[in-house]
Parts: structure tokens; C-alpha cells; sequence
């Protein structure tokens, strides 16, 4: 796909279209089946490599990247993996209802993961805040397509079932973009920046907004994880923001004559633009 935003807007980084789809390109870049991986890292790969990244439930088994790509959220599917979520994205040991029961999962947690579990993620101050979340809060698809690639856009055809697209952006990228976004809908309010793992800000959230009946854009990369990758695989300035497929197609049909054009943002930006 040759996209009209991103000729005028000439991003440092590559966008990323999150595609449904039953099929996965042989030479796809995916985690081996049961081995834990981070599908910030796949949407890395596609935008810095540009290569089509992607899994399934088979090869995604991090459950927060299963939840936030669409294939299923196992969070709550029992009593005793909501207690230990809930635990985890509050105040870990010191949130859980059994202390018991959650410092036993500690002791047998690999090593790199006894932190997490012992101090918690801090997103919700509290254990009922976080199960609350949980079960309210987070955007719960199940799709019924086998796999979830993340393919550079560049890389896309008008036969890719989209749903939607992430730019990286650094502050003065993301002004431009922000400004464009406004420009197209009516308010104050164009950008949503949703609490929860920056997986599901790149994705589900984003999703939710496809399903709405005005999409706004989604700001991501900004909790400890996030911000942990960037630092690794962009730059420490970079965030994300991602547009809902029905926003992206009225921006592409906009971005001949929008902020991208005037003589300010020209002077501002210098020749990049």
C-alpha cells in the first residue's frame, strides 16, 4: 500500500497494520510454539526490520498478548487466575487475597519473573481497581481468524483485512499527526490513552475504536514495558499512535491538504517534511 499520510508525513518509523487473517507468510516471523515472547517485539520487528511479524493462540502464549491481540482472554477463566492477575496489575503479594497461595506461585516463578510477581505492575492502586479492569474495562475479543500478523505498511494490499494502523512517532511527529486526526472530527477529543499494558494499546483498545461509532486514535507506549522496548528497539522520544482502520482510510483522504502542507509546519520541521 503506498500511503498518501505517510508520503507527506515521512515518519522516521515504519507504520504497522495489525491484519486478521487465516494464513501467515512462511518466512513470517513468529515465537516458537510455548515459548514466552512479548509481541512488542514482533511489532518492533515489522516497523525497524520491516518484516511481517505475527502468531497465533499457538505461538502467542503470554496472556496478556493473546488478550491484547484478539485471540481470547484468559484472565479471569478461572477464580484463581482473576486473583493473581488482579495481584499482578495492583500491588502484587501485597494485594493478593491469599498471600499464601500467590507467594507459593512466586517461589516457583523463574527467576526473571519473581520481581513482577512480588511488587506487582501498579497499574491500579488497588486489588479490587484491577479486577474491576479485568472484567470491565478491557476490550475482550475472540476472533474468528487463526492468526494476527503485524505487517509493515508498506507491505499491505487492499485484500489485508486491516484493523488497524500504528505509527511510532517522536513529539514533533506526533503534534502533526494529533493535528491531523482533530482535523477530521468533530469536539475536542480525538485520542484515547486507555490505562493497561502497552500490548493492548497498540491493539485491543485500538480494536474497540474500530467497533465505535466515532473512532479516535489510540496513544500507546507509555507504561514501563513499553517505554522498556522502545528504549531497546527505537528511541527513548518514541510513542505510539494508533488509528482505527475507518480513521486512517478519512486521514489518507485528507493528508493531500492538511498541516502537512502549510508553510509553518514546512518551517518547523525543515527539509524532513
Amino acid at each position: 500500500m503506498e500511503s498518501v499520510i505517510v508520503k507527506h508525513f515521512k515518519p522516521d518509523f515504519e507504520p504497522v497494520a495489525v491484519v486478521w487473517s487465516n494464513t501467515i507468510p512462511d518466512d513470517a516471523l513468529q515465537f516458537k510454539k510455548g515459548k514466552f515472547g512479548c509481541i512488542l517485539y514482533l511489532f518492533a520487528a515489522a516497523s525497524r526490520r520491516g518484516i511481517v511479524a505475527g502468531g497465533s493462540r499457538e505461538t502467542i502464549v503470554c496472556d496478556g498478548g493473546r488478550a491484547a491481540l484478539g485471540l481470547g482472554v484468559g484472565f479471569d477463566a478461572s477464580d484463581d487466575l482473576l486473583d493473581r492477575f488482579a495481584a499482578i496489575f495492583s500491588k502484587g503479594r501485597l494485594s493478593a487475597r491469599n498471600r499464601d497461595a500467590y507467594q507459593a506461585r512466586i517461589d516457583t516463578a523463574p527467576k526473571s519473573w519473581q520481581s513482577l510477581y512480588e511488587y506487582g505492575e501498579r497499574r491500579h492502586c488497588t486489588y479490587d481497581l484491577a479486577r474491576e479492569w479485568i472484567l470491565k474495562e478491557l476490550p475482550r475479543y475472540d476472533i474468528s481468524y487463526e492468526y494476527v500478523l503485524l505487517k509493515p505498511l508498506h507491505k499491505t494490499s487492499p485484500d489485508d483485512n486491516i484493523q488497524v494502523v500504528i505509527f511510532p512517532v517522536n513529539p514533533v511527529e506526533l503534534a502533526g499527526l494529533f493535528t491531523l486526526t482533530g482535523s477530521v472530527m468533530p469536539g475536542t477529543d480525538p485520542v484515547r490513552v486507555p490505562q493497561g499494558a502497552d500490548c493492548t494499546g497498540i491493539a485491543a483498545f485500538a480494536y474497540a475504536e474500530v467497533d465505535s461509532a466515532a473512532p479516535r486514535a489510540v496513544l500507546g507506549m507509555l507504561g514501563v514495558d513499553g517505554r522498556e522496548m522502545m528504549r531497546k528497539q527505537f528511541r527513548d522520544d518514541t510513542l505510539t499512535l494508533t488509528l482505527p482502520w475507518p480513521l486512517f482510510q478519512r486521514l489518507e483522504q485528507e493528508a493531500d491538504d492538511c498541516i502537512f502542507q502549510i508553510p509553518s509546519w514546512k518551517a518547523f520541521t525543515g527539509k524532513k517534511y
